[in-house]
């Protein structure tokens, strides 16, 4: 495993908040959610023949060799939809940037484990080279307010009591994971993006 697996206390996140929140419940609702598995997400004749696939590879591999079940890793993506009006907010910051978004949602019971973030498909459509990776950040905006159970750690820090609209960004390679074992649902906007002005730090604030 690469070396932030052992300086993941070194490590942490910046926090922001967005201006407003312009989206309810029911705009996420309406988004194309597929299930996925951490554990299982890489398909078997995978085309994607790039650092950051064989990356994920091996963290699947770490999961199995740590014992985790499959359906604990359970999850939800929605990749690029279209943004109606409401949600456009979200990318406002980052047009003007290198970047990408999608949407994650963990329901009841399950967790994304300790993982980092490898960003293959960040990687794969718009052209990053390995030297550039530790460039490339990552901020997950919640979507909805925080409930009980819900745990969110990115290196060091550990995260709960959010409010819709909090921002919370982490650089490279740091290793980060979020636990639902509350009834209510966690939705995340995901805006991946190339940090060209050097903005962010692995260290955090």
């Amino acid at each position: 495993m690469n070396q932030s697996y052992e300086l993941w206390r070194q490590h942490g996140g910046h926090q922001s908040k967005l201006d407003s929140v312009t989206w309810t419940s029911n705009d996420l609702n309406n988004l194309h959610w597929e299930k996925t598995h951490s554990i299982d997400e890489i398909p078997v004749n995978d085309s994607w023949d790039t650092f950051a696939t064989k990356n994920k590879l091996a963290q699947e591999a770490m999961y199995k060799a740590w014992g985790v079940p499959k359906e604990g890793s359970r999850h939800y993506m929605s990749i690029r939809p279209v943004l109606n009006r409401k949600l456009q907010c979200i990318i406002e910051l980052y047009v003007d940037k290198k970047y990408n978004y999608n949407f994650l949602k963990l329901t009841s019971g399950c967790q994304l484990m300790w993982h980092y973030d490898t960003y293959a498909t960040f990687v794969k459509f718009n052209d990053i080279e390995q030297t550039q990776i530790q460039d490339v950040c990552r901020s997950a905006i919640m979507m909805l307010d925080w409930d009980r159970g819900q745990i969110f750690q990115i290196g060091d820090k550990i995260y709960s009591h959010w409010k819709a609209g909090d921002t919370f960004t982490w650089k490279g390679d740091t290793w980060h994971g979020l636990c639902n074992f509350g009834p209510s649902n966690v939705v995340i906007g995901q805006i991946t993006f190339l940090d060209d002005e050097d903005r962010y730090s692995q260290q955090g604030e």
